[in-house]
């Protein structure tokens, strides 16, 4: 499966994979904290829709996701229309790539 195309739930499943965290057998309950340290599960996390989610990695990882954009769609990346109406799952999509490269294996999350 090409990393560019992942969306949703699927591309949230492969940026978990990409920061290494082990899923929750169960969602944490209310009162938790909306993500746990290390951990993971599809109820509480959407990195590529949530910003305060998705943000954290791109601050931490920023050089290397602008890598990946650039490898995709050159150094104007930032210019192009489905980027720049929705850039938070593009940014993730390009976490992906810096991790597993231009294809994930097809997997049920």
């Amino acid at each position: 499966m090409k990393v560019i195309g992942l969306e949703g739930a699927l591309l949230d499943f492969w940026v978990a994979k990409s920061e290494n965290l082990k899923r929750l057998p169960d969602a944490p309950i209310g009162g938790q904290a909306e993500v746990i340290s290390g951990y993971w599960h599809p109820d509480i996390y959407h990195p590529s829709s949530n910003w305060s989610q998705g943000g954290m990695i791109i601050a931490k990882d920023w050089h290397g996701i602008e890598d990946g954009l650039i490898e995709w769609f050159g150094p104007h990346w930032a210019f192009i229309k489905r980027i720049s109406d929705a850039p938070l799952p593009w940014l993730m999509r390009a976490y992906v790539k810096i991790h597993f490269g231009d294809e994930v294996e097809d997997c049920d999350q």
